[in-house]
């Protein structure tokens, strides 16, 4: 027989159709800022569900539970002094059996076992339930299954449902990475989802970019970006500052630069991009600002500085026409920047047929240190058979 919870999740896996719902995805704990307003646990997993359950109201870390972790563990206090404590203490007064606790004594050997539980993740890290289970020579019919759960809301931010202990324990231990179930998914998310997906099926059957945010990197894509992102933060001069991504398309290289430190600006003139650029962007609470439109309508760009240009695969297009051609030119003698870092289509590409100025990326690297301000140049490497060129000072 199904529990309620268990029944609910079948009674949507309709919506899920494609996606892996026992799926464990990898969180940093900083990304769980508020709670579901309905609790959801590890049966729930693979339920779409509407209502304002995600409503963004109440914060993880306004819990009594987190505040009396970090009473106790950072701050010295004893655990009975905690509302916390109190709260389980009044209730287990009126004969509730809670985690295990029948009274008072129960209660704070659990705490001591918990406080226990906090120095050895601080010792050894922090482990998931199967590699716990497996050491301890013991798995359950529930024990691979008992990490922390979330939901995901209709804008898509992870909402804390389930397991408070370990994600309060990961937070106040500053844990970069913790696993996670996903329990329920907002039903507005889900049609988002599905909204990407009809995009990648219109470009082929892959985005150009990948989806950051965690329950979107099954969607496939043709350019896997990380391998560029890697050479090109390996280059870099500064380590914070501001960032330009021209073209950004869904925004890859400002979500991955704005957790190096980076202030980025995203530009990108295409109407589809530019929806799915500015959901995504929401959808894992980035800062970066994304300019609308054509760089070369932007009036405040020669009123910048910026550390870091990339023009990955972008500027040939300016190359088609000749008033295109001199909108560069004017551009790249008034942008204030750097560092560029830029690839370009090969000589003979179909793509670079009957242009105004067929340039092979050498000859266009050349081009650019005459009429702007970057005279050095060195090669970063290579990304889908075409060479990336670092331009600076």
């Amino acid at each position: 027989m199904f529990s309620c919870k268990m029944r609910l999740a079948v009674l949507f896996n309709r919506d899920i159709r494609g996606l892996d719902i026992q799926k464990t995805v990898f969180l940093s704990p900083d990304k769980i800022v508020y709670c579901s307003l309905r609790e959801f646990n590890k049966y729930s997993v693979g339920a779409v569900m509407g209502g304002d359950w995600d409503k963004l109201e109440k914060r993880f870390e306004d819990l009594d539970v987190y505040v009396a972790f970090k009473q106790v563990l950072l701050e010295g206090k004893d655990w009975r002094e905690t509302v916390y404590y109190q709260r389980i203490v009044d209730a287990l007064n009126t004969g509730q059996f809670l985690w295990g606790c029948a009274n008072e004594g129960d209660l704070l050997q659990r705490c001591q076992n918990l406080e226990t539980l906090f120095h050895t993740i601080k010792r050894e890290g922090y482990k998931t339930q199967r590699s716990l289970r497996q050491s301890q020579s013991f798995v359950g019919p529930t024990s691979i299954d008992d990490e922390v759960t979330v939901s995901i809301g209709r804008d898509g931010d992870f909402l804390f449902s389930n397991g408070a202990h370990r994600l309060t324990i990961a937070k106040l231990l500053s844990i970069k990475q913790i696993p996670v179930r996903i329990a329920v998914r907002h039903r507005e998310w889900m049609a988002f989802r599905k909204e990407l997906l009809e995009y990648a099926k219109s470009l082929g059957g892959k985005l150009y970019q990948p989806a950051t945010h965690p329950d979107l990197m099954d969607i496939p894509a043709s350019h896997k970006c990380e391998d560029e992102f890697l050479m090109i933060r390996e280059k870099i001069s500064v380590r914070n500052g501001r960032l330009l991504d021209l073209g950004a398309n869904l925004g890859y290289f400002c979500h991955r630069f704005e957790d190096e430190g980076f202030e980025c600006y995203a530009v990108e003139e295409q109407p589809k991009e530019l929806y799915f650029l500015r959901k995504l962007r929401r959808a894992e609470n980035r800062k970066f600002k994304v300019v609308a439109g054509s760089i070369f309508d932007w009036a405040q760009v020669s009123e910048t500085y910026f550390d870091i240009v990339l023009t990955l695969k972008v500027f040939h297009y300016a190359l088609k026409k000749k008033e295109s051609f001199y909108t560069l030119v004017a551009l790249l003698q008034n942008l204030q920047m750097g560092e560029l870092f830029i690839s370009h289509p090969n000589e003979g590409e179909p793509q670079m047929k009957g242009v105004y100025k067929n340039y092979s990326l050498s000859e266009f690297v050349n081009f650019i240190m005459q009429i702007s301000t970057l005279k050095q140049v060195e090669v970063v490497g290579k990304s889908d058979d075409r060479a990336i060129y670092r331009l600076y000072r």
